[in-house]
């Protein structure tokens, strides 16, 4: 029963998907937050599938498994909101790992043509079965494109682990945060490939060495859809606690 159900909503999707040729919001990137945003009036429902592999030089630690799933709606031109959850999944564990409520917005309005285009993203998260406390995430986001179509994104920012906010006790912990990445379309407005690197490291409250990842991702748009999917390597030479892999598949559809 669970099987067909799936099967049809999967049917369902795939026709909205080709029902018209608007595309849905793009984005290049699987880690980097980019500046496009879903236009006014419009719902996209959107999911990661996401994992971190174990670090060579702690091999007791397991890999851990996300799915990552949100209706992300398009308030304004310049104001998105998404409302995911989230669960994770280890060897011998799956549960509801978090809830979130995630805002961003463009200084620009949706639409505006100028090359350079600056984002602020604010996200509330709130931790359910995992020890990690939950947070708020704030971080700038820009994004630059050239006439020849390569695009490229900075984000800046970090993570507030707050206990109080889950009735726990302990200090504040804050996660800096970091990425940047280079997107070329292979083919206009359909087919994107990119490189991008991913950094987080300990500013308070936190025993943590810095983890760096880079990595290679393909985005393809098609009608309402699109899709992103790649890896990210950790540097674990430089940074030996670094997980060796973080995968990432995106897909959203367009209602």
């Amino acid at each position: 029963m669970h099987a067909a159900r799936w099967a049809a909503m999967t049917a369902y999707l795939v026709v909205l998907a080709w029902a018209s040729p608007v595309e849905a919001g793009r984005r290049p990137f699987i880690w980097a937050y980019d500046t496009e945003i879903a236009p006014k009036g419009d719902l996209e429902l959107e999911q990661w599938l996401w994992a971190r592999g174990r670090a060579p030089a702690f091999p007791q630690r397991p890999s851990v498994y996300w799915v990552w799933w949100a209706p992300v709606f398009g308030l304004s031109q310049r104001l998105e909101l998404a409302l995911p959850f989230q669960v994770r999944s280890t060897e011998s564990l799956t549960a509801l790992d978090s809830f979130e409520a995630d805002l961003r917005y463009r200084l620009f309005p949706r639409g505006d043509e100028r090359a350079f285009q600056p984002l602020v993203r604010l996200a509330w998260h709130q931790a359910i079965h995992t020890a990690n406390p939950s947070r708020v995430d704030a971080e700038l986001v820009g994004s630059y494109q050239w006439e020849g179509g390569l695009r490229a994104v900075l984000n800046l920012g970090a993570q507030l682990g707050i206990p109080a906010l889950r009735g726990d006790e302990g200090p504040v912990r804050v996660l800096g945060m970091c990425s940047a990445g280079l997107a070329y379309p292979v083919i206009p407005d359909e087919l994107q490939v990119s490189l991008e690197s991913f950094g987080e490291f300990a500013l308070g409250g936190l025993e943590q060495q810095p983890h760096l990842f880079i990595g290679p991702s393909v985005a393809w748009t098609f009608g309402r859809t699109w899709v992103t999917v790649g890896t990210l390597v950790g540097l674990t030479s430089l940074y030996p606690e670094t997980p060796r892999f973080m995968p990432r598949l995106i897909w959203a559809v367009a209602l």
